[in-house]
């Protein structure tokens, strides 16, 4: 029999029609992103990387010391690396989508023999499901709610963990977009695109914190 700390299989958190909407959504954004990456590899990025070089040369507040054709250069590396980051974001979407269909499936085996999900599902839940809703402005609160709703421990804790998963694949092209400038030979950009993501990432552990501590007010 499961123990008061042990969610039902009947609960609104584990049912499969919350798969099916989690995984359909994180498939759609998974193929949107490949797209993207899609077509910036299909893009004639010596072209426009030549274009925009002259425009931003040509700015009387540009004052760079760089050439017109090191620039042009610089922004084509990183448009590939860019396009890189989008077609592996996209496509680990999928691959998530799917594993996350069979995950939960083992999930629920064990909550129907009394037995409770592993220490880490709540907070991948939450992280998830804010992903698959990140259309929605604040959906980390959401997110941070569901981590909360789903803890057995610490709904606080739990809702910060699920701001971490949030927007895993924004990550995969911040880290890209990283290896794009180092490539390009200007490793200074680096710590402009780093500051970037820990901001990204402190902004979702912050708000999904709040749903989670939210959540547990609630319950």
């Amino acid at each position: 029999m499961a123990t008061p700390n042990t969610p039902r299989e009947s609960s609104l958190l584990y049912d499969t029609k919350l798969d099916y909407v989690i995984a359909a959504l994180l498939v759609v954004q998974g193929l949107i992103i490949a797209l993207i990456g899609l077509l910036l590899v299909n893009l004639d990025r010596s072209a426009f990387a030549t274009e925009l070089a002259a425009e931003l040369t040509a700015d009387p507040e540009f004052t760079f010391s760089i050439s017109q054709p090191a620039l042009a250069a610089a922004i084509e590396t990183l448009l590939t690396w860019t396009a890189i980051g989008f077609l592996a974001a996209g496509v680990g979407t999928v691959l998530i989508a799917a594993s996350f269909f069979r995950y939960r499936g083992r999930v629920r085996d064990l909550i129907a023999v009394g037995d409770s999900p592993p220490r880490w599902h709540a907070p991948l839940l939450g992280g998830l499901v804010a992903t698959a809703i990140s259309f929605i402005p604040f959906s980390q609160l959401v997110g941070g709610a569901v981590a909360g709703t789903a803890s057995t421990r610490s709904p606080t804790l739990d809702g910060a963990l699920a701001g971490a998963v949030f927007g895993a694949p924004s990550y995969v092209i911040w880290a890209a977009i990283a290896a794009g400038t180092f490539a390009a030979g200007t490793p200074f950009l680096i710590i402009v695109v780093l500051i970037s993501l820990l901001l990204t990432v402190a902004i979702n552990v912050v708000l999904s914190a709040v749903g989670g501590f939210a959540a547990r007010l609630l319950s």
